[in-house]
């Protein structure tokens, strides 16, 4: 990130954390105002869907913490390429759609 870099998150409350707050401040990190109720139109949730679906349909489950933590490895770099590049290429469509409703419902 460079000196015109903006930070955007989604308002979870860990992103919003004291220890956060003064982390990024101290840092010199710009963070974008975003509304609460604004729509999530960052395409990460989407991969983080996908990527739970696949861990979850692994047969066993994760035995503990760093089973999982292999399995979650494993997983992302199984990903195929297709779906990183159409979610980057969803971004125009998701901004209009959000435009559109007004910052209300989307479907993404």
């Amino acid at each position: 990130m460079g000196p015109q870099a903006v930070y955007q998150d989604d308002n979870a409350r860990p992103h919003r954390a004291r220890v956060v707050n003064d982390f990024l401040q101290q840092s010199g990190v710009n963070r974008m105002e975003w509304s609460a109720c604004s729509p999530d139109l960052n395409p990460i949730e989407n991969l983080w869907d996908e990527l739970d679906r696949k861990v979850r349909s692994n047969h066993p489950p994760p035995r503990d913490v760093q089973h999982l933590y292999q399995m979650l490895q494993a997983e992302w770099q199984a990903l195929p390429q297709r779906i990183f590049t159409t979610l980057f290429n969803s971004m125009r469509t998701r901004c209009v759609e959000c435009q559109n409703s007004q910052g209300g419902y989307t479907h993404y």
